[in-house]
Parts: structure tokens; C-alpha cells; sequence
């Protein structure tokens, strides 16, 4: 059994957009503020780590934590495993 290691995550800003549920044009004024963290890519395009911008946030709401947890639930799930589930939904 085959199980994948944990790689960086990184999101568009369509996809932090969404994942927060704020526009793109918010995600876009919190990368010129320096607010969130970011990787400039050479097209101009940006890609923000997932795991640094869930900590980046502030508030009481602990959701790096909640997605840790996530991402431990199903540590040693194998990609033949999903590619079998996403089969079966189709």
C-alpha cells in the first residue's frame, strides 16, 4: 500500500477567495498589505501556502487547528483509495 507524504498546499487566489469566502479582489489587497503570505510566481500569478494563510488569521476560531485534525483524520488514506472512491461517485 502506497501512501502519499504530505505536500505544500497551494492556492490560487481564487482558491483562498473561496476558501474564506471573501473575492478575489480581498485576497489580492491582503497580498499588496502584506497581510497573508504569498509566492510570486514568475507569470506575475500568485499561490498562497495554504497552512500559513489558515495561520495567519486572528480571531478566536482556531481553523489551522480544525484543518490539522483534518489532515490527520485521513493521514493514511492512499491516492488508490481515493481514485476508488472518486470511480465509484462517478
Amino acid at each position: 500500500m502506497t501512501l502519499t507524504a504530505p505536500r505544500l498546499q497551494l492556492l490560487t487566489v481564487a482558491q483562498a477567495a473561496a476558501l474564506l469566502n471573501v473575492s478575489d479582489r480581498t485576497i489580492r489587497r491582503w497580498i499588496e498589505a502584506k497581510k497573508v503570505p504569498y509566492l510570486k510566481l514568475p507569470s506575475g500569478g500568485y499561490r498562497i501556502p495554504q497552512a500559513s494563510l489558515l495561520a495567519s488569521l486572528s480571531g478566536t476560531y482556531d481553523l489551522a487547528a480544525e484543518s490539522a485534525a483534518f489532515d490527520e483524520r485521513f493521514a493514511d488514506v492512499t491516492e488508490e483509495q481515493v481514485r476508488a472512491a472518486m470511480a465509484a461517485g462517478e
